[in-house]
């Protein structure tokens, strides 16, 4: 009876795990490069995890969820992926979200998950081929391999993809997959050190920063100009329209952004009106009239905004210049 329920165990494991295999389980912590790196990815919950130890004292982590954990209530980010990239020390923090006025300017994982405004845990891999499983795989492992083949540098052919599991199991042990590297095309292996095969530790979520939503960077926010170059002579003008890129946050009650100019190289060469511009979530996308005029001919000159309230605090005002010749 013991070896009949054995026998029985062996072959549901076995079925149960070729519909699972040649991909990756749906809870699982693992190292792609040796302990380097760290990665947690939880399909179920919607959230992954990345830490990159880049020295003995520095490191790079990401977090990736939706229903982010101390979100401002009723904000994009309570209610949309968000991506938060920390790096410490010191402790710096950017963020972006997913959204239809969103999106980001980093990525930390896998770029099939995202189409640029939206994300969805998937897994962790995913095949440009079809995956066949081979008959011929060792007592140990399972192996599976692409159903075309890719010639490297040196005339050699080897399945475009290929990937090895522990045997029965959901364990994957290596992949391979023929890439270009600058002018090379090579055969690249990865080796996965396997930590967990269930849900992600609580833990590796508990570093978030405190407040983050106003502590970190917002990689989206800023400005868009049209022109945002201009040749303007003198006792001419030049009308330069002004918007957002996305929705300024409600920090305490308050929406409004409110944004100003400095001219650098030549300080009374130019004027303009209004000297302050204020949007907020009704207007962001409202585009509004800075009209600039020639004073006095000189050097050309740069128009440098001075952000207050909306998030933009941290916002890089040297992103956002108006040049004028």
């Amino acid at each position: 009876m013991k070896l009949y329920l054995c026998l029985i165990s062996f072959i549901l494991c076995y079925y149960t795990v070729k519909c699972v295999q040649p991909y990756f389980p749906s809870q699982i912590v693992f190292s792609p490069d040796n302990g380097v790196t760290i990665i947690a990815v939880d399909e179920i919950n919607q959230r992954a995890y990345k830490a990159i130890t880049m020295s003995s004292y520095a490191k790079e982590i990401s977090y990736l969820m939706k229903n982010f954990p101390g979100a401002i209530p009723d904000s994009p980010q309570s209610k949309y992926y968000v991506q938060l990239l920390v790096d410490s020390p010191p402790e710096n923090c950017i963020y972006g979200t997913y959204w239809k006025y969103g999106g980001n300017t980093f990525n930390s994982f896998p770029s099939h998950w995202t189409n640029g405004t939206s994300y969805e845990i998937t897994n962790y891999i995913k095949f440009n081929y079809e995956m066949i499983h081979s008959d011929n795989s060792s007592v140990d492992e399972d192996y599976w391999y692409a159903n075309e083949k890719c010639q490297v540098d040196g005339g050699e052919s080897y399945p475009c993809e290929e990937i090895y599991f522990k045997k029965n199991t959901e364990m994957p042990l290596r992949s391979t997959r023929v890439a270009r590297g600058g002018w090379s095309v090579f055969q690249m292996i990865t080796y996965y050190k396997v930590i967990s095969m269930e849900k992600p530790a609580d833990k590796l979520f508990d570093s978030i920063p405190a407040g983050w939503p106003i502590a970190c960077q917002d990689v989206m926010l800023g400005l868009l100009y049209y022109p945002q170059t201009s040749k303007v002579d003198l006792g001419q003008s030049v009308e330069v329209q002004v918007w957002l890129i996305t929705p300024p946050h409600r920090i305490n009650g308050n929406d409004t952004v409110s944004i100003q100019w400095k001219s650098s190289e030549c300080n009374d060469c130019l004027t303009w009106t209004p000297k302050q511009l204020s949007f907020n979530i009704e207007n962001f996308q409202e585009r509004q009239t800075v009209t600039i005029t020639r004073i006095k001919n000189g050097a050309e000159t740069t128009l440098t905004p001075t952000f207050t309230g909306g998030g933009f605090d941290l916002v890089t005002p040297y992103n956002y210049r108006i040049f004028i010749k």
